[in-house]
């Protein structure tokens, strides 16, 4: 890959990991209600996620769902499901479905699940990420492709836990309850639409 195409996948990825959703949510609310070192390690789980997401598109996961497109249904569904599934929860109770003492290492595994199935990311690496592939690639060069998205995003999320705990102060519970309700409307409705649109 030339230097403008690496600039470009940086670029690219560093938008993915920017656009707020429902990744967002979970560090923000790791990290306002239950630290700093949980947030930090949503933030690191979900690069490391994405790192396993960009490495498995890069060594053939494109490939795969095109031989096998049911594979594709399956995992959007799966994400469809997680998102209906967090948006309920969080309408319902304005509480994301976290324990309420969130240990360092569960934060880390939340913030994984999060990256593997949140459909966005499934949607990115496919449309976005995936005309950067070249069987011509060598080893290196693809490792490194699937290493610089995940590092852009723990970096992108390690951000956002900082600046949740930062702002902890103006998100007190009564507005952070109202704050959750809302995006889990939002949530509700884009897996409704998600769901429309895959039927």
């Amino acid at each position: 890959m030339t230097e403008a195409d690496w600039l470009k996948l940086a670029l690219l990825c560093l938008a993915g990991a920017a656009s707020p959703g429902l990744s967002w949510l979970i560090i923000v609310t790791m990290s306002a209600n239950h630290g700093l070192r949980a947030g930090l390690a949503g933030a690191v789980g979900h690069g490391l996620g994405i790192t396993v997401f960009a490495l498995t598109t890069v060594f053939g996961l494109s490939a795969i769902l095109l031989a096998a497109p049911e594979l594709a249904y399956l995992l959007t569904w799966l994400g469809i499901g997680l998102l209906a599934y967090f948006g309920y929860r969080l309408a319902r109770a304005g509480v994301p479905p976290l324990p309420d003492q969130l240990t360092t290492g569960a934060g880390f595994f939340a913030g994984f699940l999060v990256a593997i199935f949140n459909p966005k990311v499934l949607v990115f690496f496919l449309a976005v990420f995936g005309p950067f592939i070249d069987p011509n690639h060598s080893r290196p060069t693809q490792v490194s492709m699937g290493v610089l998205a995940g590092v852009i995003d723990a970096l992108v999320y390690t951000l956002v836990a900082l600046f949740a705990l930062g702002a902890r102060r103006f998100l007190h519970t009564e507005r952070l309850l109202h704050l959750n309700r809302g995006l889990g409307i939002i949530l509700l409705l884009s897996s409704g639409w998600l769901a429309v649109q895959n039927t």
